[in-house]
């Protein structure tokens, strides 16, 4: 059966390079938008089993889409993954704080995020 995973990415290379992995891992459906506040409803009117989110977004910030989902029973489980260019120090601690598994700084290492994903997928 396949893996739902929801991308909220509002740069189009870093969405081309999500998507791209993804693809490399067998039985993933990719869903995907560019702006927080409908990427937070379409994760809420889905079924994700994995959520990665990008921490600055038009609208709404990934961490409060974080904060929003863990609210809702449904998603208190799902392994959610921020990307972020934030990196400075206490960056990391700070959106962890949000809800968030796990934390991947930008630019990501393909190899190491594409077993990341696995890990939460497999």
């Amino acid at each position: 059966m396949a893996k739902n995973v929801y991308v909220v990415e509002d740069n189009e290379k870093n969405m081309k390079l999500f998507r791209a992995i993804l693809k490399l891992i067998p039985d993933v459906e990719i869903f995907e938008e560019t702006r927080g506040d409908l990427g937070l409803e379409l994760i809420k009117s889905g079924n994700p089993d994995l959520v990665i989110l990008d921490i600055q977004l038009p609208e709404i910030s990934g961490n409060d889409i974080c904060t929003e989902l863990r609210k809702i029973d449904r998603f208190k489980e799902i392994p959610i993954i921020a990307v972020t260019s934030f990196a400075m120090k206490g960056d990391k601690e700070r959106i962890l704080s949000a809800g968030f598994n796990e934390y991947v700084s930008k630019p990501i290492k393909v190899n190491d995020f594409r077993e990341l994903v696995k890990k939460y997928l497999l």
